[in-house]
């Protein structure tokens, strides 16, 4: 390695300093974008999850009080039709305060026929109308999970895009250590060190 002047080593040592600032200050940059990048992924997930919250308890309180102002009936199965390849259209009949009642309800697929025996609920105030299911805390229950799954699926989404969006800003970043050589491998202080070496060698000889 040929013995770099002073002047060189000083001009080297400058060109060093200022890239790493370069760096340094790049580096910061896309920091502050990352940080940026959180905190509006975490002002989504508050607005998201607040709707979600929202709509989960819209039709929980619709449903409970669609339910609430209900009554279970036992009813005769008067007609069987298929309504799908999964469901079945059901007509009952039942009597209510004795007035009689005929209505039908789709439901899911089962053995069934007509003369058959069957517990429904209907709505206190239009008993000609058939709820869909008979336990109401099976009805709150589904409702709170559809929204328990609407917000796992908020966070998933939103765990995606944060998955897309920073890892290119930290590769961006160059974090690694940038070295300025004059020859492969050789960065500023082994040159001074090899300087060092070097001089001690010379002033070693001619004292000889």
């Amino acid at each position: 390695m040929e013995k770099l002047s002073v002047e060189e080593l000083e001009e080297l040592r400058e060109k060093e300093l200022d890239e790493r600032a370069e760096r340094d200050e790049r580096i910061k940059n896309t920091i502050s974008r990352i940080k940026n990048t959180i905190s509006l992924i975490r002002k989504l997930v508050c607005v998201l999850l607040v709707i979600t919250v929202s709509l989960m308890f819209f039709y929980v309180r619709k449903d409970y009080n669609n339910y609430a102002g209900s009554q279970l009936v036992m009813a005769e199965v008067i007609g069987v039709d298929d309504a799908s390849d999964e469901n079945i259209s059901v007509t009952y009949r039942y009597n209510i305060a004795g007035k009689e009642y005929e209505s039908n309800k789709v439901q899911h697929l089962k053995k069934i026929k007509n003369g058959d025996k069957e517990e429904i609920r209907v709505k206190k105030d239009s008993p000609e109308v058939i709820l869909k299911y008979n336990d109401v805390i099976f009805v709150i229950f589904c409702d709170v999970m559809l929204g328990f799954c609407l917000g796992l699926t908020v966070v998933f989404y939103l765990y995606e895009m944060a998955n897309c969006m920073l890892p290119s800003e930290v590769e961006e970043a160059g974090t690694e250590d940038i070295v300025f050589t004059t020859t492969p491998g050789a960065t500023f202080s082994s040159i001074m060190e090899e300087n060092k070496k070097k001089n001690k060698k010379i002033n070693s000889e001619k004292k000889i």
